[in-house]
């Protein structure tokens, strides 16, 4: 299985020509539809959306995400329910963290030692993760292409810029621990 495709304000290949590119952008953005909800935040869910973030920290978690989302314009309204399942393992995955340091990586059962579940537990979430960030251009090389290209065509976006914003370390954080 091969990656998935690039979004046409991503190809930097010379394969395509600017007008083709210029015209799979804009229905790339048709597609994608508005951003109206994201921008909102939280306010931007509707009640049975807001009812499926498990806790405050996802909730938390969905309002960076979905304010980051809108501002780079690479998601839309439809892409709101992968959001908040991205939300709620980010959530899980602290709790994981949060049970591996208060018990260690070995528990006992009796008197016999056995390996903390919460490590499988954790490893699992960020497999999640890891697939949902990726499938929503969230990726490390998603970032790192985008930036160049937007270097590339000369936009004040740098990778530098890109990089030095604080919500950048939040939200991508789980993957530097890899």
């Amino acid at each position: 299985m091969g990656r998935h495709a690039k979004p046409a304000s991503q190809v930097t290949g010379n394969h395509l020509s600017e007008t083709e590119k210029k015209r799979l952008a804009l229905l790339e953005s048709e597609i994608v539809g508005a951003s109206d909800r994201l921008e909102k935040g939280l306010e931007g869910l509707y009640k049975h959306e807001l009812n499926q973030l498990r806790n405050s920290n996802a909730k938390d978690n969905y309002h960076i995400l979905a304010l980051e989302a809108h501002k780079s314009s690479a998601l839309g309204n439809i892409h709101i329910s992968d959001l908040v399942e991205l939300s709620n393992e980010l959530s899980l995955l602290k709790e994981y963290e949060k049970d591996v340091k208060k018990y260690g990586r070995i528990i006992f059962v009796g008197e016999k030692p056995v390996p903390n579940p919460a490590i499988k537990m954790r490893q699992d979430s960020l497999k999640s993760i890891n697939s949902l960030k990726s499938h929503l251009g969230l990726g490390a090389v998603d970032i790192v292409t985008l930036a160049r290209q937007r270097a590339e065509m000369g936009e004040a976006d740098s990778l530098n810029a890109l990089f030095s914003d604080d919500n950048f370390e939040e939200i991508f954080e789980e993957e530097a621990k890899k």
